[in-house]
């Protein structure tokens, strides 16, 4: 037999080589993609309830007005022609004159029969559902008194004749609030007469001075009871039915977003402020929501009687953004590429990343790499949103059935190397763009002009992430936006 000759050995031997060559290099690793499983219903989209803020003034003026007109109250109490008589043969006179009635705390100290102070030291820090509003008068008055005195029956007599006339004020107590149709009233709950030089008149088994105190109180309260039987006629129900309705209609964002508010009820969070005008503040409570779609019909439909406050005075609402997988592959391209993963000297580089929706939850990670080792492999996990960092994260981050088969197979190096774990902290994403989405959204929504009468003004102090979801075509980001929105009420322009 003949051997090989030596052209045939050079042809041979690189053929050899090249065989051996084929089974030494790895083969790319391709895996397919993982496959789509069910979808499933997002969670349910909680509704919070909220709060929405009417400030609505109410004018006392027209009370003071009435108190200082002299048909209503006189000017002057003069019971000093002829004695009233007494208690044992004691008769006793007097006589005031009134200045004007206002409505801030006296500087006058008041009896035990007065306004209680701290009441009236806090007034103008804000007041709970019935106002105390204080009314003052300021009096000069004098007193006499004959008969069985103590001094021998001579007449005695303070703030007459030589003295300068006797000063004291007279305090009430004026009651606040509103009825459960909208309606204002007012009642007289204290009257208390201080006087600030004393009148001492000793006469024994009568108070003289305290009995000319009453009749003054007596005449005074009784006049502004009368007077404020005017305030009671005083209604703000038409103002509420504005606000009302003009809250029924839904607010288009988009052209197929709308923000239905939901209200529900009123509430009274009660009046403010010092002097004649003062702020009454109405609550309406709401429970709004984002509608997509065609326009939704109007909430609710009668107004409602007045309740009592309302827990919040925030306004809160919920709403899902989303951030596109085409947005989401790109921040994740722009971090991982050019990375390098190596173990025991073999070294991989990344040149591609990309991030999608599978079904039921659950994303897929492609990520495409070359080294020595070349292809692409495919990781799948649920998102999560961490709360404290307002971060998305990718739970249980992990090679699908196929990628880590054939890591295993082919690049046993790569799939024992810290690949996987490197990928799952790099696979991380802010909620900033979705809750930016958000504000611009419905800071537009709340700044507007809902009525020829009814504007509303809207701060959003707050949007945070609170849940993530995938779907189909991004990453739906849940947020919930706090801040305070209230309704201004105007007679029209």
């Amino acid at each position: 037999m003949r051997s090989p000759s030596v052209r045939q050995v050079l042809i041979v031997w690189p053929f050899a080589l090249f065989l051996t060559g084929c089974s030494l290099s790895a083969l790319p690793i391709r895996p397919p993609e993982p496959e789509t499983l069910p979808p499933v219903q997002s969670p349910a989209f909680p509704v919070v309830d909220s709060v929405i803020t009417v400030p609505v003034r109410a004018d006392l003026t027209p009370v003071l007005n009435a108190a200082n007109d002299e048909g209503n109250i006189p000017k002057t109490f003069d019971h000093w022609g002829s004695y009233i008589k007494g208690a044992r043969g004691v008769g006793y006179k007097y006589y005031a004159e009134r200045d004007a009635f206002t409505m801030t705390p006296s500087e006058a100290g008041f009896s035990p029969r007065a306004m209680d102070s701290a009441l009236l030291r806090d007034w103008w820090k804000g007041v709970n559902r019935g106002a105390n509003v204080p009314l003052s008068v300021a009096l000069r008055y004098k007193i006499g008194a004959h008969g069985n005195l103590s001094s021998g029956g001579a007449p005695a007599r303070c703030g007459d004749g030589g003295q300068w006339p006797s000063r004291g004020v007279l305090n009430g107590d004026i009651g606040i609030d509103l009825t459960p149709n909208y309606e204002m009233t007012a009642s007289i709950t204290n009257v208390a007469f201080n006087p600030i030089d004393p009148c001492v008149i000793d006469v024994p088994d009568i108070d003289v001075t305290k009995a000319v105190y009453g009749k003054l109180e007596e005449v005074i309260g009784g006049g502004l009871k009368n007077v404020l039987a005017r305030v009671n006629t005083v209604t703000f129900k038409s103002h509420m039915e504005e606000a009302w309705d003009a809250l029924r209609r839904p607010i288009q964002l988009t052209p197929d977003v709308w923000l239905l508010f939901n209200v529900e009820q009123i509430g009274h969070a009660g009046f403010s402020g010092q002097g004649p005008v003062i702020e009454n503040t109405i609550q309406l409570g709401v429970k709004p929501r984002i509608v997509h779609g065609n326009e939704p019909d109007p909430s609710s439909s009668a107004l409602p009687e007045l309740g009592p406050q309302l827990h919040s005075d925030r306004f809160r609402i919920v709403v899902d953004t989303q951030l596109g997988y085409a947005e989401l592959s790109q921040a994740l391209v722009a971090r991982l590429r050019g990375k390098r993963i190596a173990n025991e000297g073999d070294t991989v580089v990344i040149v591609d990343a990309s991030i999608s929706g599978n079904g039921g939850n659950q994303v897929v990670v492609r990520v495409d790499f070359r080294g020595d080792a070349r292809g692409h492999v495919y990781l799948v996990g649920k998102p999560q949103l961490n709360l404290l960092t307002q971060t998305i994260y990718i739970s249980d981050l992990r090679y699908d059935h196929e990628s880590g088969s054939r890591l295993k197979k082919s690049a046993e190096w790569l799939y024992n190397s810290r690949f996987r774990q490197f990928l799952s902290s790099e696979t991380v994403f802010g909620v900033t763009a979705a809750t930016k989405k958000v504000q611009s959204l419905l800071a537009p929504a709340l700044m507007r002009r809902m009525s020829p009468t009814v504007t509303m003004d809207g701060r959003m102090t707050s949007v945070q992430g609170i849940g993530v979801f995938a779907d189909s075509e991004g990453l739906s980001v849940r947020s919930i936006a706090e801040g305070t929105l209230g309704l201004t009420i105007s007679n029209g322009s």
